[in-house]
This record gives structure tokens, sequence and C-alpha cells, in this order.
């Protein structure tokens, strides 16, 4: 600190700027009780440095002030250097300074981003932005529309800070202002659809734009679509927004492919049942994005859309089930898939049983094999090897929800059609039981699926239980954790089974 002070008023830049930034490096460390002091002292002196002459030393002190928020905000743990006093002191400097030079602009993004993500379910505090809510959202727009951001990942950055604005924001006070937010959004990627492309240049700008873009409206329409008396903007504007969405699609770009899928199973969230007119226009897309091997997360994140639509569909989902459980096996049964997309494709299979029923029925003899095969993969893996057992993790997890999903799609109507793979999938359980090194997401599944087991198929696994002594220690395991949520499962799965065995 005595460094700090000697430096940062002196008339060489240079020094003005080595305070700056051994300032914000030393706010990663000591307490907060120690920093605090300091930094309350240091604030508005950091904030009139925005101004100062030299851009090195401006853009070290948005840095600065962007780490301050990052470290020292955050009204949900009850500490905070920005008082409702000095927030609107903050903000016009910062807005203001969001028009100096792109790279400054940048970190200046930055400094917002952290300073919305503070007030993120803060109670009282979190109202705190609100009057200051459009001039924020106007300020990053214009920002991001700058045409001298050149290289500097300005544009990202803005869109970026505006997308974190709308996600923390209190959704029942702001509704009007994100309302408002949303026909911009949508005219500003209705333009990029229009846009003249001679180059390979032109097509990437194109390409980070939408992408950008369809990143906001996913935000948005998570936002408005969080509570049911907000949902009605969505479902207004959803025919709208799906046109738009199945444009983008027309400009085959994968970075676009990937945000504009995020988007639309945001939208097939929001529309629910109604989301079945656009499924004959964008089925096409969906099999294109479950076929993409190449850009493998852009398979990843189709298929997780895969599961929003049966969400959103149910059994209306059906005139599609054959087609995307034909792609889905054959991206299970491919080498030239990258492994992490095998996982949700599993916990995928659980999503189509549970939207369809009975219906699942045909895929049984094609799907059950493949979990089964997988479940024995979990079991030779190198437990040694961190990656691994990572991954390892994932597709025991994922195995465990498709049988959940299986065991509980066919419960009221066909639970017969699982009762040959029961034995399988106690075997398997008790593996992971022995397990050790398994995470608790892995725990919570094999718990979940265990009483769907029983809960499914009754009095049909009454001699399996009675076969297998781990499944009392494993829940007597279950109901001594500290997780709440584990020793509530365990406790269900423990009813279910003494349902069955005393029937």
């Amino acid at each position: 600190m005595p460094f700090v002070e000697c430096n940062i008023s002196k008339p060489d830049w240079r020094c003005r700027e080595a305070a700056t930034f051994a300032f914000g490096s030393i706010l990663e460390g000591p307490t907060v009780e120690k920093l605090s002091p300091l930094v309350q002292a240091g604030l508005e002196f950091l904030l009139n440095a925005m101004k100062d002459e030299n851009n090195h030393v401006k853009d070290t002190t948005a840095w600065t002030l962007c780490r301050i928020f990052e470290l020292l905000h955050s009204p949900t743990s009850g500490f905070s250097l920005i008082s409702p006093e000095n927030l609107k002191r903050v903000l016009g400097v910062l807005l203001e300074s969001m028009k100096d030079a792109p790279n400054v602009a940048e970190k200046v993004c930055g400094a917002v981003y952290y300073l919305a993500q503070g007030y993120e379910d803060a109670g009282a505090s979190s109202s705190l932005l609100m009057p200051y809510l459009t001039d924020i959202m106007s300020s990053l727009i214009a920002t991001a529309d700058r045409t001298d951001g050149g290289d500097s990942k300005l544009r990202s950055s803005a869109y970026e800070t505006l997308n974190e604005v709308v996600r923390c924001s209190n959704v029942m006070e702001t509704s009007h202002i994100i309302a408002q937010l949303l026909p911009v959004i949508m005219n500003k990627l209705g333009q990029t659809v229009e846009l003249q492309i001679v180059s390979s240049d032109d097509r990437e700008k194109q390409a980070d734009l939408q992408a950008s873009l369809c990143g906001v409206l996913q935000v948005i329409i998570q936002k408005l679509s969080s509570k049911d008396e907000t949902k009605p903007i969505i479902h207004q504007a959803a025919d709208q927004v799906m046109v738009l969405f199945l444009k983008v699609f027309a400009c085959r770009s994968s970075t676009v492919h990937e945000e504009a899928m995020l988007a639309i199973g945001a939208l097939a969230y929001a529309a629910g049942p109604q989301f079945e007119k656009y499924m004959s226009e964008f089925y096409k897309y969906l099999e294109m994005g479950l076929q993409n091997f190449e850009e493998y997360q852009v398979c990843s994140i189709t298929v997780g859309v895969v599961g929003d639509i049966c969400r959103a569909l149910d059994d209306k989902v059906l005139p599609y089930c054959d087609g995307i459980m034909n792609l889905l096996l054959r991206d299970l049964a491919s080498s030239e898939l990258h492994r992490s997309v095998k996982p949700p494709i599993f916990s995928c299979f659980g999503d189509i049983a549970l939207a369809i029923g009975e219906h699942f029925e045909k895929y049984v003899p094609y799907a059950l094999p493949m979990m089964q095969g997988a479940a024995e993969i979990c079991a030779q893996m190198d437990t040694a090897d961190d990656e691994m057992m990572e991954y390892g993790n994932q597709l025991r997890r994922s195995i465990f929800e498709a049988y959940s999903g299986l065991l509980q799609g066919f419960k009221n109507v066909k639970p017969d059609v699982m009762v040959p793979y029961a034995q399988h999938l106690l075997k398997f359980i008790e593996l992971v039981s022995r397990d050790r090194q398994r995470d608790e997401s892995v725990t919570k599944a094999a718990i979940a699926v265990m009483g769907d087991l029983a809960d499914a198929l009754g009095s049909n696994t009454k001699l399996l239980f009675k076969d297998c002594s781990f499944y009392a220690d494993f829940l007597g395991e279950c109901l001594q954790s500290d997780d709440e949520q584990l020793k509530e499962t365990a406790s269900w799965t423990q009813g279910m089974i003494g349902r069955v065995m005393v029937s």
C-alpha cells in the first residue's frame, strides 16, 4: 500500500498505472475486513481515474474496478462496497466510460457484469439496480453496435454483460423493461439475416453477431418464462421468434447452430404443448444437429434440446420419435462421435420414455442392451485417471436417469416390459454402491432409481431384493448423509422397498 499511495498520483503515467495495477493485484488474498477500508478509501479515487488522460491508466483502472466488484461486492452475503448512496455515482462513471476506447470499454463491461451479478438473489438489495436498468441496457446495446471494436471482443463482452444484467434482475419488478428489450433484439437478429455476404470475413462477422443475439434471446426467454405471470409475453412473441431462429439455421454456421439450439430449448420450455406447431419445420435442423459428429458440442446441445422438447410436448412428440431414436442409437454406436455426447443420449432415452410411455416399448430391445453395455464399460474404467473417473461418473448418472425415465414411463401402463432388466440394474446399483470414489450426483441417481424400480415393478422385485443384501447398507449410508435432498430420496426409496417386501 505505501507503494500504491506513493505512486498513484505521480505525473509519470507509468507510475500511476503500476500503482493501480498493484492495487488491483492485492485484492485477492487479504480478508475482506483488511481490504474494505482501503478499497472504500480508494474507490472515489479510482472512479476519478477513469478520466485520466492516459489510455493505459484508464484500462488498468477499469480492470481494478472489475476486480473490486467481483471480489468485494456481495450483497447476498451481507457485504458490499457499493451502497445505495454511491451506486448512482459508480454507474454514472461506468456508463460514461463505456464510450471510451474499445480496450477500456471492454473492461468496463466486465465491471458492470460483476456489479449486476452481485445483486442476484440479494433480497431487498436486488431492487437497487432497477431505476438504472434501462440506461444500462441502452448503453450495452450502443456499445455492442460500435464499429470501432475491431478485434477487441468488445461486442461479445457487451452482449455477455447484457445477458448477465437480464439474468440477475428480479423478473417480477423488471418484466416490463425486459419485455421492451425483446423486440429490439429480435429486430437486430432479423437484420443479420439480410446482411450482404461477399467474403468469408463477412460470414464470420454475421455468425458471431447471430450467436450473440441468439444468446441474449435465450436469456430473455428463460427469464420471462420463469414466472407464470410473465409467460404470456413469450407466448405472444413465440411465432416471430421461431421464424427468426429458423432463418438463422438456414445460414448454416456451427457457432450459431449451438446458440440457436439453446435458445430453442428455452422456447420449447416456455411454449409447452404449443411448440408442436413448429416441429415439422424445425425437425430437419434437429436431425442435422444429431448427425453433426464434427462439431460435437452442437450434437450434444441438440440432444439436450430433444429432452426439452419431450418435456414440452409429452406424447405429441410421438410422430418424430422413430427418427430421433434411430439417430440417437446410431450416435451411441459410432466410434467417430466424441465420447462426451454419449451420457446425455442415455439421459435423453429417459426423457423420451417419460414423454411417450408405453410407446417406448418398441425401442426397448435396442436401447436397453446399449445401456447394459455402457454399465459394463463403467465397471472396467481406469479409476486412477481423473478424467476417466469424471467421465465414468457422468456415464453412470445418465444410465440411472435413463432407467428412471423408462421405469416411470412404463409404470402405469406396461411395467412388465422392464422386468427382464431389473436384475441387471440392481447389480449395477450394487457395483456403484461399493465404489468409494463415486460423486454425490451418482449416489442420488442410484438411490432414486432403486426406489423407481420398487415403485414401478412392485411385487415383481420382491425376490430380487430378498436375494441382495447391499441395499440396506447403501440406504443406511444415504440416510446418514448431510445432504437433505439425498436423505429425502433415500427415505422415499426405503418406503418403496418396504412396501414391496410386505406385499
